[in-house]
């Protein structure tokens, strides 16, 4: 057979006539027969392997797109411009987009401003061969949504070059869950220390009785001269006054631990929103302890004081129920703040039962808890050890059984600022104005009225649509109060149906409200730049947020 091997196509026809006169043709013809149809077979079974392998790839690559397009996180690969080169489903989905459109284009106008410096450094270092992981909010329409990027340098080759492949997590509901979460730990705190609020304010409460009651009996009857009775009767309704404002600053940090508003960190005192923090937990520490303060010197940290009162009224609660009640002579909670380096240190150290060695290593975990049903739910530390985290400080324990624990916080010092010379408030007289009260409350609308008449010329309205036909109307006002929660027509419900109507009397509106305590009325308040009124209030704050609009 080799020696027919490199015959061509013509020279193998003249091969075979020149066989077929020699005797022996008929039988190397068989066998070159017999070859050529075994290599046909080889053929044919290696063209059936390459079929299947073919197949089998295609098959595989289908899987891979189905999985990478329909992955449950959004996928894509960025250049060296954060131009996007590869996109799933998912991605094109989470950025509502078409796929097609959105290839070759910038990611760019998605990420929020704030966020782009730290995207392109995530990007850019991806690139110079780093795994990333990253937090970041997204512009979708009118959406935001926060997202967790993982990247990771691939080489995509010509002509895209080295990409950056990157998973995009949708957070946005977990941290809205964080979020609630937070909030039911915070209000079941609430909830335990309620009966020491309740004490709290019944105090003044009864003061301020009393001193109304001594008023009216002096002035139904007198006991001595014109000026006597003045004198009496300033001196009980000032005492009033007192306690009225002690009950209004009660309520006030109460509010401070219930309202989950997002505000952004401010350098704040430690020793403030510690002191904050023990007035709450006096119901709690009153009958099971004495309180020790050791407040060293210390300077501010950046934080929101609303979230840093939650993590230290946690960690006194937590102190005063680890002691029995009725022992306090023999117990102590003991309060101390410290500066060392560029951090700021508080303690919390009480002389309680203490937490095995097994469970300390579990006592920031979410739902762990040692306490008895409806003491608590366990998210308390966990979300304490969260919001500590998130300011770059640490939270850490020490305990030993039967002799009590300490809990740490540690935060950085806020940066330096240089501090402004104070400007004495300027003293301004407001012209004589037309102001409208809408409040469904009689009552409180009456007494606002007698505050403000001698004045101003006052109108009252307790229909918020009796005041919008008056707007509607053509009616104009300087100022506009109008309270938040009505039953009829909320506040909101008025600013829209008045931004239809009558535009330019919305700049004019100032929002009262005893407390914005639905969700919808404080994304309403977070929303709108209208002046907003804390009921209850003073008259010179109402003043203040008339001046803008009265000179």
């Amino acid at each position: 057979m080799s020696e027919y091997a490199s015959l061509s196509r013509a020279e193998l026809a003249r091969a075979l006539e020149s066989l077929d006169s020699t005797p022996l043709a008929a039988s190397e013809l068989k066998f070159l027969l017999r070859e050529l149809q075994r290599h046909q077979l080889e053929l044919e079974m290696q063209n059936r392997e390459l079929r299947e392998t073919q197949h089998a790839l295609e098959e595989s690559r289908g899987r891979y797109v189905d999985l990478y397009d329909f992955a449950p996180m959004a996928c894509v690969s960025l250049d060296g411009r954060a131009c996007i080169r590869e996109l799933n489903l998912t991605g094109a989905s989470l950025l509502r987009r078409d796929r097609p459109h959105l290839l070759g284009q910038p990611f760019i106008p998605f990420v929020e401003p704030q966020d782009l410096s730290r995207f392109l450094q995530h990007v850019r270092q991806c690139l110079l061969g780093e795994t990333q992981s990253t937090e970041l909010t997204l512009r979708v329409g009118k959406e935001r949504r926060l997202v967790r990027l993982h990247s990771a340098p691939f080489d995509g080759g010509e002509p895209h070059g080295h990409l950056c492949r990157t998973a995009l997590l949708d957070i946005t509901e977990l941290r809205q869950m964080q979020l609630r979460l937070s909030l039911t730990e915070r209000l079941a705190t609430v909830g335990t220390l309620a009966a020491g609020v309740a004490h709290e304010i019944n105090n003044p409460l009864t003061f301020v009785l009393g001193s109304l009651q001594l008023a009216a009996r002096r002035l139904l009857n007198p006991s001595g001269s014109g000026t006597e009775e003045m004198d009496a009767l300033l001196k009980y309704l000032t005492d009033a006054r007192v306690g009225a404002e002690r009950i209004q600053n009660i309520v006030r940090d109460l509010g401070t631990f219930s309202h989950p508003d997002e505000r952004p960190p401010a350098p704040i005192d430690v020793r403030q929103v510690l002191e904050l923090s023990v007035k709450m937990a006096q119901g709690e520490l009153r009958h099971r302890a004495r309180l020790v303060r050791e407040y060293g010197p210390v300077p501010d940290v950046l934080a929101d004081g609303s979230r840093l009162g939650q993590v230290f009224l946690n960690l006194l609660v937590n102190a005063a129920q680890a002691i029995p009640e009725g022992h306090a002579e023999q117990h102590e909670v003991r309060l101390r703040t410290w500066a060392e380096e560029r951090t700021v240190c508080v303690e919390v150290r009480d002389t309680g039962q203490g937490i095995p060695p097994e469970l300390l290593g579990r006592i920031f975990d979410p739902f762990f808890t040692t306490k008895a049903v409806g003491k608590g739910i366990g998210l308390g530390l966990s979300i304490s050890h969260g919001l500590v985290t998130a300011l770059g400080g640490e939270l850490g324990v020490e305990s030993e059984v039967g002799r009590g624990s300490v809990f740490r916080v540690r935060l950085p010092m806020a940066p330096g600022r240089s501090a402004a010379s104070p400007t004495p408030p300027r003293q301004e007289v407001l012209r004589r104005a037309r102001l409208l009260i809408v409040d469904d409350e009689p009552l409180l609308a009456q007494t606002l009225q007698m505050l403000l008449e001698p004045r101003h010329d006052v109108t009252v309205l307790h229909d918020a649509r009796e005041a919008l036909e008056q707007l509607r109307n053509g009616t104009a006002y300087d100022a506009i109060l109008c309270d938040v929660m009505m039953a009829e027509m909320t506040g909101e419900q008025f600013y829209e149906e008045l931004s239809r109507t009558a535009p330019e009397q919305t700049f004019r509106l100032i929002f009262m409200t005893g407390g914005a305590f639905t969700q919808t009325a404080r994304d309403f308040l977070a929303r709108v730049p209208n002046a907003r009124l804390l009921k209850p209030f003073h008259a010179e704050e109402l003043d203040k947020l008339l001046a803008p609009l009265l000179r």
